[in-house]
């Protein structure tokens, strides 16, 4: 019973705070827009850049490189440089996330807020 209330009152303080947490949240989300993460595959041919919101903001290839790897004309090369692609967006929204699932920690904790079980991953989908 009595830890019931207790969970009450936690709630009840948290309804308080949440003008506190909403701005905190903002902050966070803005200050996630402007940090990025990259990724690269093909050894450096193909490189994705996530922002903290998990946006691609941009994707680079090293001609050179790629070109090395693949000939235009040949069908299973060019499915190989999409791969590739597709391979480095991957790894970059992975990134996005994990900097942005340790941003929102790092908000938790600042607020004194429990951190549920199995983090904060639900809160980035």
């Amino acid at each position: 019973m009595f830890d019931s209330l207790k969970g009450m009152g936690q709630i009840a303080g948290l309804m308080k705070d949440l003008p506190r947490l909403k701005a905190k949240m903002e902050e966070v989300k803005d200050r996630l827009s402007e940090m990025t993460v990259e990724a690269e595959t093909g050894g450096g041919a193909v490189r994705a850049v996530a922002d903290g919101q998990m946006r691609i903001v941009r994707i680079e290839t090293d001609q050179a490189l790629l070109s090395g790897l693949i000939d235009s004309s040949n069908p299973d090369d060019l499915a190989m440089a999409q791969d590739l692609i597709v391979g480095a967006v991957n790894a970059a929204l992975t990134k996005a996330r994990e900097m942005a699932q340790e941003e929102l920690a790092d908000a938790a904790q600042e607020m004194g807020l429990p951190i549920p079980p199995g983090g904060l991953g639900g809160m980035l989908t």
